[in-house]
Formats: structure tokens, sequence, C-alpha cells
């Protein structure tokens, strides 16, 4: 699984690659499944994200020995000669000792049972830089079940100029919140007449981008 790390401002957002076809964009408050890079990428873009070049990452799990004086962080390690996954471990001392094992997923469920190490939940993200984010789930801040809280992007949504609502090929769906005419032609098409929903092209959208306040609503 390899993650592209993407930013806007202090946002951090990002696209992991799951396999083939399977590419999702994360933003601060959204994600969404694409079935194309490119498309994760406008998606991202659309949201004022810029990719952090230089910061492709991998994303890893990490577990904890009983013993609490060990850790292990396992990430993909590729493939041995006869085609089977390999996951690359690297083991952590508190002594400050890493060793690096490479093991079929066989060996390693093995290996993890043997020497009685657990599973701690989150996301290790290793950089070039040698520099580590780990993400955890503070469970305290999650909304129940049917109680709806209102978040910054809803507020945002409300208060921009314009939505995007779909983006496909080269065009763009997109409403307004307010009354606003566009002058229709090969690069503009109103959807409705009830609202305020066009079909643009991109070289529109940007031009709309530079007017208008807006935001993403996929």
């Amino acid at each position: 699984m390899e993650i592209i790390n993407y930013k806007n401002g202090s946002a951090n957002g990002g696209i992991i690659i799951n396999g083939k076809d399977q590419y999702i964009a994360v933003t601060e408050y959204s994600n969404k499944k694409f079935k194309s890079l490119r498309g994760a990428q406008k998606f991202l873009e659309s949201y004022g994200y810029k990719e952090v070049r230089g910061k492709h990452s991998i994303g890893g799990t990490q577990y904890r020995s009983k013993d609490r004086n060990s850790r292990a962080e396992v990430y993909p390690g590729g493939q041995d000669e006869y085609g089977r996954d390999l996951f690359r471990v690297e083991l952590r001392e508190d002594n400050g000792h890493v060793e690096e094992l490479y093991m079929t997923r066989t060996k390693l469920n093995r290996w993890l049972d043997q020497f009685g190490f657990e599973r701690i939940e989150g996301t290790i993200r290793r950089y070039p830089e040698g520099e580590i984010e780990t993400y955890f789930v503070d469970e305290d801040k999650f909304i129940p079940r049917g109680e709806y809280r209102e978040t910054d992007l809803d507020r945002r949504k409300r208060d921009v100029d314009f939505l995007i609502k779909e983006v496909y090929g080269s065009r763009n769906v997109i409403e307004f919140n307010r009354p606003v005419y566009l002058k229709e032609n090969r690069s503009v098409k109103r959807l409705n007449n009830n609202g305020y929903v066009y079909d643009v092209t991109d070289s529109v959208l940007e031009r709309l981008k530079r007017e208008y306040s807006y935001e993403t609503d996929f």
C-alpha cells in the first residue's frame, strides 16, 4: 500500500494506492475512491491540496511485545523468488537496537505469536528523511450513531458561492448557492430550471474559481 502525501496549508491529505485501479483520495474531512490516479489527484486539487514532493510513504502496522521491551513495525516487502508476498519487519528494541527481517505471511504470523507481539491500532508512515507519523483512533471524539453535529466543512459548504458536485472527464457539475446566471454555450450548460446547476468544462471551472468562492461536495 503506497501513500502519496498532500497538504493544504496545515491540513494533511493524500492518495492511498491500494492495488491496481484502487485510489482513495483523502482530505481532512472526507475521502473518495477512484479508478484512476488522475481522478484522485483532481479531487484533491479541487480542495486546494498540493502534493508534498519527495514524501511518498508506505503504510505499516505496529506491534508491541507483551514484556513491553520491543516493538515490531511491519511493511510490505515485495515478493520472493517463488512469487510469494513478503513482509519487511523492523524489530526495534527499547535499548536502540534495530534489526530488519523479511518473512512470508505464514512465517510472520507464527513469529508474532511465538514472541508474544500484540497489534497496536494505528497507521505508521515512515518517510525517507526518517520522520515517522503514527495515527491512532480517539474513541472519545466519535459522534454517536444517529447524532448529527455540524462541522467546519458543513459551514464552509453553506457559505461559499458554489459547490463542485461532480467531476467526469474534462467536465464538471457545479451548483451555486445563490442566483447566478451563466451564459450557455459549448462550454457551459445549465442542467435545471429551478436551481443554478451547470455542467462546465475544466477551463470554465478554473475561471469561476478565480471569481467565486467554492468547495467540493462529492
